[in-house]
């Protein structure tokens, strides 16, 4: 397969900007050849929480002749899959099923979604577990019945992890359960422990456990991977940087992606306003990315 001919999707913090600059920005995608973009966690949030916004929205990627083509559900904070505390995840069940509903709205049909990043004391990975296969009950028949595909995104914590990925959706067997395979996250799973203080072991340390490393995230994960976030790091910190400022081994990944039989799309997660980084270099970044030989 020819990643270039797989639609790529752009992610931008779009917290950061008020309306007026919204529109500007998207105007900056197009104008520097972008076509898609991600409808992303903050963007569901606001949705969710200004019905108004919906229309306006649309209005919006309309007039920048720009679309969504992938969508990442909110996380931390009560929005995980393995919310073990069950009056708070009754409440994110009902969250996410208004979610896939507007994801679905967008013409979206990829939404990825956290398994687990915030703990919970007193709870055993069993309960965490349950949670969670509990929680993917319930959305796959709305997942199904909207035509939209869950992704269940590689992290660090024990079942974000990709032997675990891969058990859920073995489990479920499900055409609408689906794997995010994440560039930068992979990285430093792979060669996290020559960072003592880096990201993966602070994420375990809230769980009171330690990383488990595995530099064979892709290769498992690949025959399920319908979505993939593409960003670069220095290991020590989950940077969001653009391809070729860290130590991703892109040429490897690439090749390998090419041959996912699934994937449907190609997300640039790169956070352009946490790095400095203007439109016009992100956009040039992954047109040169893609054009690579795999």
């Amino acid at each position: 397969m020819e990643l270039s001919r797989l639609p790529l999707t752009y992610y931008f913090e779009w917290d950061a900007v008020d309306e007026r600059a919204r529109r500007m920005v998207m105007a900056e995608f197009a104008a520097n050849g972008a076509k898609h973009l991600v409808l992303t966690h903050t963007l569901l949030k606001m949705l969710c929480g200004s019905p108004a916004l919906y229309r306006k929205l649309a209005d919006e990627v309309a007039e920048a002749g720009l679309d969504f083509v992938d969508a990442h559900a909110p996380f931390r904070d009560e929005c995980d899959l393995w919310l073990p505390v069950e009056a708070y995840r009754r409440q994110m069940i009902a969250r996410r099923k208004l979610e896939l509903q507007l994801v679905a709205d967008f013409g979206v049909r990829t939404c990825t979604i956290h398994v687990g990043n915030w703990p919970y004391p007193g709870h055993t990975l069993e309960e965490y577990r349950d949670a969670a296969r509990r929680s993917l009950e319930e959305l796959l028949p709305v997942a199904e019945k909207l035509g939209v595909t869950i992704a269940l995104e590689n992290l660090y914590k024990p079942l974000n992890l990709p032997d675990a990925l891969v058990g859920f959706v073995a489990e479920f067997d499900s055409d609408r359960l689906g794997l995010c395979f994440d560039a930068g996250h992979a990285n430093i799973l792979a060669r996290g422990g020559e960072y003592p203080d880096g990201t993966a072991y602070n994420s375990c340390a809230s769980m009171d456990t330690t990383p488990v490393w595995d530099a064979r995230a892709l290769d498992k994960m690949l025959p399920y991977v319908v979505s993939c976030h593409l960003h670069d790091n220095r290991i020590r910190r989950d940077d969001h940087d653009l391809p070729g400022t860290g130590t991703v081994d892109w040429k490897t990944v690439l090749e390998k992606l090419s041959r996912a039989p699934k994937l449907k799309c190609i997300q640039s997660e790169v956070k352009p306003v946490r790095n400095r980084i203007p439109v016009k270099t992100l956009c040039a970044a992954f047109r040169r990315l893609l054009a690579a030989p795999a």
